[in-house]
């Protein structure tokens, strides 16, 4: 793959061809807000768009999310003008509407100057005090782990995740994947012992018969029999232990 040259706050940065602003910057160690975007998947840069940017090139400007921007050869980006704090700001605000509650959004305005909003808060229940509706779990829960237990739920302001009419899913594997992926800890799982709970159902965790630590789910490691055919025994022993 090629790689190209761009330049970011005025810093001559190297990517490769296609990959995405925000990864270039990641790379070189300057700061871009994103909260809907996860290495592990593919960015829409239709959610949150903390994110945005200014992209100079051919001599036009244009505001993008940088998840999902391509890096081209002479490409600008310009990350800390004051056209993109104001609009960041805004942002900002409008999020902590959403989730009062949440550390990440508030330690995340903070940065930007925002620690009290203009606009009505959402004094929202459960997992509304901290989701911000973005669809990394349920995206995760399908294109990842295959099973597609969650949906997006309702619309407007009570947008959410959660599984299908609010009612313990059958298919859930309890893997926990939406979890460990979504960025504000909305999404409650509890280990516990033995036991994993997590959408309202409890899983029976599988022990290391090595460390005897219970590591994963009874309930994921027989979809993963069943769907790929991998021998049970594998699943004997934890990682640090095989």
């Amino acid at each position: 793959m090629e790689k190209v040259t761009i330049t970011i706050n005025g810093h001559e940065c190297q990517g490769m061809h296609d990959q995405s602003v925000l990864a270039v910057a990641r790379e070189h160690g300057i700061y871009i807000p994103a909260l809907c975007h996860h290495p592990e998947m593919p960015s829409s840069g239709g959610f949150c768009r903390v994110c945005l940017v200014e992209a100079h090139q051919d001599g036009r400007m244009r505001l993008v999310t940088a998840c999902n921007y391509p890096v081209r050869k002479g490409l600008e980006i310009k990350t800390d003008t004051e056209l993109v704090k104001r609009i960041r700001r805004g942002i900002m605000e409008l999020l902590l509407c959403r989730v009062p509650e949440s550390p990440v959004i508030r330690e995340m305005a903070a940065r930007d100057g925002v620690t009290k909003t203009r606009f009505f808060r959402d004094e929202g229940e459960g997992l509304r005090q901290r989701c911000i509706a973005c669809g990394l779990c349920t995206q995760v829960c399908e294109e990842v782990v295959g099973v597609a237990a969650l949906a997006m739920l309702n619309r407007g302001r009570d947008k959410e995740p959660g599984t299908p009419y609010h009612k313990s899913s059958s298919v859930c594997i309890g893997c926990g994947a939406c979890a460990y992926i979504c960025p504000t800890g909305a999404i409650a799982m509890v280990d516990r012992d033995d036991t994993r709970t997590i959408w309202g159902r409890s899983f029976a965790m599988v022990k290391c018969s090595v460390c005897g630590a219970p590591y994963i789910p009874e309930a994921q490691v027989e979809w993963i029999v069943k769907t790929t055919g991998k021998d049970r025994s594998f699943f004997d022993k934890c990682p640090n232990h095989r």
